[in-house]
């Protein structure tokens, strides 16, 4: 049987990726995952210096955007690029409230749900008409796997505090869907990626006790690193997973397997 698996399936050049919340931790890695496999690659985050840490390492063909998608600015800024985006990876969302239930308020849903599925929708909504336009595109949301529990009694982190999180994150797992099948004919694909647990605990005892007890929950033994799901991410970027649509494809070491 020939499955007509060619070695450059995977590879990015000529594509250019836009990735949000680019300037620490997984945003990083993907910002630099994606440039290791070819791709031209955009970032659009808050924070200016950390946006120059992780484009430091990069050649001046790769750029970043100071901006906070929960506004109109950067929208504007984004319909004025002249680049096409080919691959849009929406990283924002934001660390979890964490505030027992009866002290969650409104507003911290509402902010919640606005950097989460409202500015993925705004990205998406902007961006897919020229990848329509053209018959390619690679759409890749990350999501959770606070996207597909209500409360883990075994979190030990959140102690079930991440209700607006976890709404949140089923919401951008939604928007996936629908939007999915929505650009399914055109040639462009959404997915969302779901990332386990990645401690971004302090480097002191306290912060490694928690380290511990979390790589101590999760099946192969270790916690996840940004690193981990650079591959997944390039998957879903890439030409080959054309047949990949509307999944969410979750990175979890096996945490929610149990």
């Amino acid at each position: 049987m020939n499955l007509n698996i060619h070695e450059n399936m995977f590879d990015l050049s000529g594509k250019t990726a836009l990735v949000t919340g680019g300037g620490y931790g997984l945003g990083r890695a993907l910002v630099r995952g994606l440039a290791g496999h070819g791709a031209q690659v955009i970032s659009v985050a808050r924070s200016a210096d950390a946006l120059a840490e992780t484009f430091s390492k990069l050649n001046p063909q790769h750029r970043y955007i100071v901006g906070d998608l929960t506004g109109d600015a950067v929208y504007e800024e984004l319909d004025q690029m002249t680049e096409h985006i080919d691959i849009l990876v929406n990283n924002h969302g934001g660390d979890p409230f964490i505030k027992p239930w009866p002290e969650q308020t409104p507003d911290d849903w509402r902010s919640t749900y606005e950097i989460n599925v409202v500015a993925s929708m705004r990205l998406i909504h902007l961006l897919s008409p020229k990848m329509t336009k053209r018959g390619f595109g690679r759409i890749i949301n990350v999501a959770s796997i606070y996207g597909f529990l209500g409360q883990d009694k075994r979190n030990t982190v959140s102690r079930g505090g991440a209700g607006a999180y976890t709404a949140a994150k089923h919401g951008v797992i939604g928007l996936t869907r629908y939007v999915a099948c929505q650009l399914g004919t055109t040639g462009v694909t959404v997915n969302a990626l779901s990332p386990g647990m990645i401690p971004w605990s302090k480097a002191d005892k306290e912060g490694e006790r928690l380290r511990e007890r979390l790589a101590g929950m999760t099946p192969v033994g270790r916690n996840g690193t940004p690193e981990d799901f650079v591959t997944a991410v390039v998957f879903l970027a890439a030409e080959g997973s054309g047949f990949v649509n509307g999944a969410s494809i979750v990175v979890d070491g096996g945490w929610s397997a149990w």
